[in-house]
């Protein structure tokens, strides 16, 4: 019994040295291309995926953000171009639906390489389902997410009236 909490001690142990091993010089790497503005190159290279998922190209920065750095800071930029309006709900839903199947590129990818995991079929898995979901969406559903956010807006004033 002791030689089994033992193990997963120490093999726990070292599965967290090693995320910290890629994580920490990855957000350095992170904070490298931010403090570079390298976020605008890449921004300028999701053009054309922008303009497939018809979307206006203010979208390829939170689209950017979210697939290099994550949800969570894809989300501050939604947010705040969101509150500015330079997004409308069409554009923010077919953001977030794009980074629901596919975010966090970098991180995802090298901790699932870190883990043993083929890490090439899944990065192109994902981001072959994200474009195919958001394609199919664009096209067949034009006017499917304004609508759920009208409808979602409403059912909010409710509850909290």
């Amino acid at each position: 019994m002791l030689e089994i909490l033992r193990e997963a001690v120490f093999g726990s142990l070292i599965n967290v040295i090693q995320i910290a091993l890629i994580v920490i010089p990855l957000m350095v790497f992170i904070e490298i291309i931010k403090d570079l503005n390298w976020l605008r190159l890449l921004t300028a290279a999701m053009a054309p995926l922008t303009s497939w998922m018809k979307l206006k190209k203010e979208a390829g920065l939170p689209l950017v953000a979210g697939l290099v750095f994550g949800i969570s800071y894809g989300a501050g930029i939604i947010i705040q171009a969101a509150r500015e309006g330079t997004l409308d709900y069409r554009d923010i839903y077919m953001i977030n639906l794009f980074l629901v199947i596919c975010h966090s590129v970098f991180e995802d990818t090298i901790l699932f390489a870190a883990i043993g995991a083929a890490w090439l079929p899944v990065l192109v898995f994902r981001l072959l389902l994200a474009v195919v979901v958001c394609l199919v969406v664009a096209r067949f559903w034009p006017s499917y997410p304004e609508h759920l956010f009208r409808e979602g807006q409403k059912a909010m004033k409710n509850v909290l009236e």
